[in-house]
């Protein structure tokens, strides 16, 4: 992977997964830890048939928070037994850590995290679809990993697998949506990951961008990088509809790439100034008429901030 993308891995994952140094039960009911790193052998769907934790938990080196004594492999996998079988799937973060006496350091989870990155990049490049990763925008690369990171390197996206052979980045942004249902957690990282793999689209059409470098900069919350200008106005997102709006003085209450009633007031609002007929309820951006999206385009290079497709 391209050293920026190494670098930007944590910054970027951990305001999405959080950053917890104890044991947890997550939202499929699998026992997790660090920045969601899984400790649990179970499928998601099958809950509790195998109560055996993954090798990873006792490479670990887990202390007791009060006396700070390392603990041994029966602890760890007692202190995994009582979180496995806690009911906390969707209890709140303190309820979560109350229950537990076990913590990592900062330190393991570094490491832990920079080892599953590692396995997954090696697993990722034997497949067909993603054999040429290190030739990849580094935005793809993150996009890719960030997929990898909440689903496991093996997914099976056929749509999406299909247009990485031959780097249609658009349609990979398109397809790489995790479901959603059930599982609202999963919405910003689906928003980046749209994102993600339009600016590498962005930076691979002609003339191809520097893709060693990332254009997405994850130290800037979403928003702030909305806002760069560092690139320019991706109208083949929610995101960038809400940014066109925002920038040509219409509200869209956020930039944050979830369709609600700020961005259909602002789009609303949009329409009758731009004598257009006013969309319905918008449920997504394939319900905006090309012709808005058209008039946005205009709006915004008008702007001189561009936008791409």
């Amino acid at each position: 992977m391209h050293p920026s993308v190494d670098a930007a891995f944590l910054p970027f994952s951990e305001p999405l997964e959080g950053r917890l140094n104890f044991m947890y039960l997550d939202v499929k009911s699998l026992v997790s830890t660090g920045v969601g790193n899984l400790l649990d052998a179970d499928a998601p769907d099958n809950f509790g048939s195998n109560p055996v934790p993954l090798a990873d938990i006792f490479t670990l080196n887990w202390f007791d928070k009060d006396s700070f004594a390392q603990a041994d492999n029966s602890e760890i996998s007692a202190e995994y037994t009582t979180v496995k079988f806690s009911g906390t799937a969707f209890s709140s973060i303190p309820q979560k850590k109350a229950i537990t006496r076990l913590r990592i350091s900062d330190q393991d989870i570094d490491n832990l995290c920079k080892s599953k990155l590692a396995s997954f990049e090696t697993s990722l490049k034997t497949r067909v679809p993603f054999a040429g990763l290190d030739n990849w925008p580094a935005d793809g690369q993150l996009g890719l990993f960030s997929m990898a990171w909440a689903m496991g390197p093996f997914f099976s996206f056929p749509k999406f697998q299909n247009a990485a052979k031959v780097g249609d980045w658009l349609t990979m942004a398109r397809e790489c949506k995790m479901t959603e249902a059930g599982n609202p957690g999963v919405i910003p990282r689906n928003v980046r990951n749209t994102l993600l793999f339009t600016l590498a689209g962005w930076m691979a059409a002609p003339p191809p961008g520097d893709f060693s470098q990332l254009v997405y900069d994850p130290g800037q919350k979403l928003d702030a990088n909305m806002r760069s200008g560092t690139f320019p106005v991706p109208l083949n997102l929610v995101i960038g509809l809400q940014t066109a709006l925002e920038i040509l003085g219409h509200n869209p209450n956020g930039l944050d790439g979830v369709i609600g009633p700020g961005i259909r007031s602002a789009l609303k609002a949009f329409q009758l100034a731009n004598g257009l007929a006013p969309t319905g309820m918008v449920q997504s951006i394939d319900d905006v008429p090309q012709s808005t999206i058209d008039a946005l385009a205009a709006g915004v290079d008008s702007a001189g901030v561009g936008h791409f497709p």
